[in-house]
């Protein structure tokens, strides 16, 4: 069964380390990992980092992962910043 995390609305440089030290312990525990990013509204490229980063170190220690539900403000960033390792991520999770 799949650990849920749901991120909080503003994932940016503030809550960068926290959100961090909170999914490495996630990942550390947990051979399947959910991360609900539909509460997010508002992300930089802090935040973007912490997913990049959970996503190869998923990849590594043979973690699913699952980014569901991504609000606009995720989906929107992600396209900008051309981050195709989360994009195809995303469309994964969700099938657009």
């Amino acid at each position: 069964m799949s650990h849920l995390i749901t991120l909080a609305a503003e994932q940016t440089i503030y809550q960068a380390q926290a959100v961090h030290q909170q999914l490495a312990a996630a990942l550390r525990e947990h051979a399947q990992l959910e991360i609900d990013l539909s509460q997010v509204e508002e992300i930089d490229s802090a935040g973007a980092q912490v997913l990049l980063w959970l996503h190869r170190a998923a990849q590594q220690q043979s973690c699913q992962l699952t980014l569901s539900h991504p609000s606009p403000a995720v989906r929107d960033f992600i396209r900008l910043l051309g981050l195709q390792q989360l994009h195809s991520a995303l469309e994964a999770a969700d099938g657009s």
